[in-house]
């Protein structure tokens, strides 16, 4: 699929180990939803309550590496747009590491969780997530997570029913789904010696058929074989550069984003 080509061309190269210039780790995924640093001296976990539907309502951090059994448990901010479920993002961006010289801070690095909202409708149904990056810090003898320092659309996949008759599957050649699709992955961007790393934040949205429009009345269209194909979205398939803001304590983009709601919103 053209989606998954995109982002499999976007993805950053990273290092085995959180080196200070790698910038963007991806954590080994373990049992029960844990997640790693490469070398496992820290690891990660949402746990949810099995007994209700409630969301995680903290991050748990572990240190297997060390040999110690002890977590450290860190209670979550509260996510705008009341997601539905919560999973960890299974990379992280390395800030700094405590051994850094002259840093005088311990180590850093901002730490994502996933929010993700469903909807099901007639015939069809869509999720749409968010990334929320929360800074994460270890200095001698305290382990804490700040606040949130992003919040951008991350992942969207929405069905929606368009064939009502074998007339209509007939003139869509049994097409009879519109589906769209977005997609966004982070890479380091360039090094201008903030407090935080600039990030690039890259996004993909497409559509199928080719033809079809969320914002428009789909229904009734005769296709042709060269519509069975996806469609690349050029307004809201971009590329920006997040800063991170000292006076707001956030990233923000070098300019502004369309409004690709039409995709991220179920």
């Amino acid at each position: 699929m053209l989606l998954t080509m995109l982002l499999a061309a976007a993805q950053p190269m990273t290092d085995a180990t959180p080196a200070p210039n790698s910038r963007l780790i991806e954590l080994l995924a373990k049992d029960d939803g844990v997640h790693c640093l490469p070398d496992g001296q820290i690891c990660f976990a949402l746990p949810g309550d099995e007994e209700s539907d409630a969301l995680p309502a903290n991050l748990v951090v572990s240190f297997p590496g060390s040999g110690d059994d002890e977590k450290t448990v860190l209670p979550l901010p509260t996510f705008a747009g009341e997601p539905q479920t919560l999973r960890l993002w299974p990379q992280a961006v390395w800030v700094r590491g405590g051994d850094e010289a002259g840093s005088g801070e311990g180590l850093e690095m901002l730490v994502g969780v996933i929010g993700e909202q469903r909807a099901m409708y007639s015939g069809g149904g869509g999720s749409g997530s968010r990334l929320h990056l929360l800074r994460f810090g270890m200095a001698p003898h305290a382990i804490g997570l700040g606040g949130e320092v992003l919040d951008v659309a991350w992942d969207s996949s929405l069905m929606i029913r368009a064939c009502f008759s074998e007339q209509d599957a007939k003139d869509r050649l049994d097409a009879c789904h519109d589906e769209y699709e977005f997609k966004a992955v982070l890479k380091p961007g360039p090094d201008d010696g903030g407090e935080l790393p600039s990030l690039t934040y890259r996004s993909f949205a497409t559509a199928y058929p080719q033809t079809s429009r969320r914002s428009e009345d789909n229904s009734g269209q005769k296709l042709k074989p060269s519509d069975l194909a996806e469609w690349k979205d050029p307004e809201c398939s971009y590329e920006r550069v997040l800063r991170f803001n000292d006076a707001t304590g956030r990233y923000e983009m070098d300019r502004p984003a369309p409004d690709c709601s039409v995709y991220t919103e179920p």
